[in-house]
């Protein structure tokens, strides 16, 4: 191997939870790559607005992604992205991290993958994808100005996209299955008062267009009534699906929803593997995702050093 593809610490996603990582594995003296599969950011980086996040009374996502970024360079830690990792295995060393850039070894590893969008699974969902169904407001939101639009879920991020959605468009509507909001009660609050109509206890069942959406079939879960309701667009935001598959082919344990399973220090079932932020079992939220990065460098920091003893 050459020099630069050895490595103390090597962190698989450039999300929050591992830029903090890459940030406090360079900060500590070890020599940190940051792998990311697409560009920095994570999930983060497609919300409109993020109000919660300590420091920040509001700030886009996209521009607290380019501050981390900032910041992890300033670190010293070594970035490259688009670098998609294909396999993680075991060896005498520690780990050998394959990607199409190379194959690199680590003596310890942080798993921060985050998750990719759940999907409604309904008819019309995949056909429509890009030509009306979009999982990212700030992305494809500016498309739909003064047009009709929907938001599935019930959580802050269906909250958020759809309170951003009402500044461009010119109807929101937020569906959701249950007859009250999972998001936070500050977020409840602005949405109440805001113009975007709640459409309780409903789902939807189909999605239908032509060569772009033009209606959703809804159905009331409490009296099975179904109505269509035309739109021009439906936002999905349901939430994550951990990206785990990588960290379960190594042999880390995952739970029932493919989160993998870490304890206080973010430690993985796996000597010398770690993982944070959404892809593990635990509240899904920028500062936590943070904190965990945090709490995976220092760990990885501790087990290397006592290795090399």
């Amino acid at each position: 191997m050459t020099e630069d593809q050895e490595w103390d610490l090597v962190i698989i996603g450039g999300g929050p939870a591992g830029m903090t990582a890459a940030i406090y594995g360079a900060r500590y003296g070890l020599k940190t790559l940051l792998l990311e599969s697409a560009v920095l950011g994570g999930a983060q980086a497609t919300s409109p607005g993020i109000e919660n996040y300590p420091g920040f009374t509001f700030i886009s996502g996209m521009d607290l992604a380019d501050r981390m970024k900032e910041q992890v360079k300033k670190a010293g830690a070594t970035i490259k992205e688009i670098a998609e990792v294909s396999s993680v295995k075991k060896s005498k060393k520690g780990f050998d991290v394959e990607t199409r850039r190379g194959t690199f070894h680590a003596k310890a590893i942080v798993f921060a993958t985050g998750g990719g969008h759940r999907k409604l699974k309904v008819p019309g969902e995949e056909e429509f994808t890009g030509r009306g169904v979009s999982y990212c407001a700030t992305c494809d939101g500016p498309l739909f100005r003064g047009k009709t639009v929907a938001v599935v879920g019930g959580g802050n991020t269906a909250v958020t996209e759809a309170l951003y959605l009402a500044e461009l468009t010119g109807k929101t509507y937020l569906i959701h299955r249950r007859n009250e909001l999972r998001a936070e009660k500050a977020l409840q609050n602005q949405i109440f008062e805001s113009s975007v109509e709640i459409l309780w206890d409903t789902i939807v069942k189909e999605i239908r267009g032509d060569q772009v959406v033009k209606s959703l079939l809804l159905e009331n879960v409490k009296t099975k009534e179904q109505r269509k309701l035309e739109v021009d667009g439906v936002f999905i935001a349901l939430g994550v699906e951990p990206l785990s598959q990588l960290a379960k082919d190594l042999g880390v344990e995952t739970n029932d929803y493919g989160e993998i399973k870490v304890d206080k220090l973010q430690r993985t079932n796996i000597p010398g593997v770690y993982a944070a932020g959404d892809v593990t079992d635990t509240m899904k939220q920028i500062v936590v995702a943070a904190a965990g990065g945090a709490i995976a460098a220092d760990s990885a920091y501790k087990f290397i050093r006592q290795q090399e003893k």
